[in-house]
């Protein structure tokens, strides 16, 4: 009997020591808490962000601007799992993860504090599988219900859009990028321009393109990284509302393609770093935010 009773007792100390902390969303809602029926962001069974707190949702580089800065360090005090939610329907969960810390996550997060963006943007990344996201298209992110509960309060656009238009080696002149850029939102947007930059300056601010044979193999450019002011607004172009255009790059110096199928992966860059809200909107529109990890897979002859 003492046995049984020993054995008992082991028992639910070994039981206890294997609890694991509650994942706080799954925590009983306080109704008082302003979950709407719009976009929200739980955090610690407190909603951190509702639709009231939102300016609007670029939905391609998944950037929320807000109406009001905000405190990251207060807001997100802890990091751990939050989770969107779309007219009170939980739709997805993202990690809040510190910018120094000794580990990775995959899937969605959100740097806590805020890195390299402003305070009155949120934004939502896949950091190290930015990539894979890309080429499998499995962003949770990209939920027809988000959408449906940003448009429910005019919260919803549609950002740049980007695409790899074609990839093709062009003797005497190297491979050639086309990237076909859109915009679908009622307002115009600044971008970047290659054509204005150069190569060079261009990649200062992305990594530029590399392919992945079907080995596993990686071809990469040789591009020679030029630093320049990334306020200068001379190295912008203009893309109209309803319009798109097709932006060519030259890679001179590119590792030598063999003739097959590729993987293609580009970043796609944008402004971000330290603008302030007051320099967003120019005279004919407004400065694009963010950034876009594109991916296509193209035949080399």
């Amino acid at each position: 009997m003492r046995r049984a009773i020993a054995l008992l007792f082991l028992l639910l100390f070994v039981l206890a020591g294997c609890e694991t902390e509650k994942d706080p969303v799954y925590e009983p809602l306080d109704p008082s808490l302003h979950l709407t029926d719009g976009f929200c962001l739980l955090s610690r069974n407190r909603v951190v962000l509702n639709h009231y707190d939102i300016d609007y949702y670029d939905y391609s580089a998944h950037l929320i601007y807000l109406k009001e800065p905000l405190d990251f360090e207060e807001e997100f005090a802890v990091p751990g799992i939050a989770s969107v939610y779309a007219d009170s329907t939980r739709i997805y969960d993202l990690s809040l993860f510190s910018a120094v810390a000794s580990y990775i996550v995959y899937g969605p997060l959100i740097m806590v504090p805020q890195w390299m963006y402003p305070d009155y943007t949120v934004n939502i990344q896949h950091f190290w599988n930015a990539m894979q996201v890309a080429k499998e298209g499995n962003n949770p992110c990209k939920d027809p219900r988000i959408v449906e509960a940003l448009k429910k309060y005019g919260q919803f656009r549609h950002g740049l859009q980007c695409e790899i238009h074609s990839i093709r080696v062009q003797e005497g002149e190297g491979l050639i990028l086309e990237l076909e850029l859109r915009n679908e939102d009622p307002i115009s947007y600044y971008y970047w321009d290659p054509a204005k930059l150069g190569i060079g300056c261009y990649h200062y601010v992305t990594n530029g393109l590399f392919l992945i044979d079907e080995y596993g193999e990686h071809y990469r450019n040789h591009v020679e990284h030029l630093s320049w002011d990334l306020a200068d607004q001379d190295r912008m172009s203009l893309l109209e509302s309803d319009s798109s255009v097709i932006l060519t790059l030259n890679y001179e110096d590119f590792d030598e393609l063999p003739p097959g199928s590729y993987d293609a992966y580009f970043e796609f860059p944008a402004q971000h770093y330290n603008i302030s809200r007051e320099d967003l909107d120019l005279e004919d529109g407004r400065i694009w935010l963010g950034e876009l990890d594109l991916y296509a897979t193209v035949e080399i002859q």
